[in-house]
């Protein structure tokens, strides 16, 4: 799953939801560090250059996949396999996601 943070139409979106593997932010085009921030931030609950913590329940309430099983159970599953890897916050309940940067 990427995330993607559009520049052109200010919005989030989130392609390939089935591929929970492929966890991921993708800043898509320039646009101003406030709007930015803003957009990531209806997301994350934090983030620097390289990382972003994505919530768990932004992630689990994403209107178009909230009423899906298979969203809900991949969600849990991914959470599960990274929580080794110490990509989980316990305390903010967000999954730490590499941020890529696209022209």
């Amino acid at each position: 799953m990427i995330i993607r943070v559009i520049a052109s139409s200010r919005s989030v979106e989130i392609d390939d939801p089935g591929n929970f593997k492929a966890f991921s932010v993708r800043i898509e085009g320039a646009m101003d560090s406030t709007v930015q921030a803003k957009l990531l931030g209806s997301v994350a609950v934090r983030s620097d250059r390289k990382h972003a913590w994505i919530s768990e329940q932004v992630l689990r309430d994403w209107p178009s996949l909230r009423c899906e099983a298979w969203w809900q159970d991949g969600l849990s599953n991914m959470i599960a396999a990274v929580q080794k890897f110490g990509w989980i916050d316990q305390i903010n309940h967000s999954i730490r996601a590499h941020i890529e940067y696209a022209p």
